[in-house]
């Protein structure tokens, strides 16, 4: 049981003006309600912690991992890992053929693309040309 000048419920607890209540003097309504109710100050000072986005400093974990995967492709670049000539020569033919797969891909997506388009201005063209037809019911 505290003292009347005691603040304090510990060393490392929070600091209630009106932390006693007697039975019938106490707020109606739960924990939380009573709570809202009593003076609270907290027994420490504010928090040193800021979002990251209001610190210059801020670790930003996406660069970092784009950091790193920029560090292991320049090592490869310039590393033979100690892997024959001819490994390498049929890597970067290996490298090209698959740019080249890749672009014909893209160019069959191309096509398709146009082709949709032109069919779309073709069928415009067919509706403009015949007109509405307005039933009335």
């Amino acid at each position: 049981m505290k003292q009347n000048g005691d603040k304090s419920n510990s060393s490392f607890g929070p600091v209630f003006e009106d932390d006693e209540f007697e039975d019938d003097e106490a707020p109606a309504g739960t924990n939380r309600t009573r709570a809202r109710a009593s003076a609270y100050r907290p027994a420490h000072e504010d928090s040193p912690r800021r979002p990251a986005g209001e610190r210059d400093t801020a670790f930003n974990a996406l660069l970092w991992l784009l950091e790193g995967a920029t560090g292991v492709m320049e090592e490869l670049r310039h590393n033979d890992l100690g892997l024959s000539e001819e490994f390498w020569v049929h890597a970067y033919s290996a490298r090209r053929e698959g740019l080249l797969a890749m672009r014909a891909v893209l160019d069959e997506f191309i096509e398709n693309s146009e082709a949709q388009q032109t069919a779309d201005r073709e069928r415009e063209q067919r509706q403009t040309r015949r007109g509405g037809i307005n039933v009335d019911f």
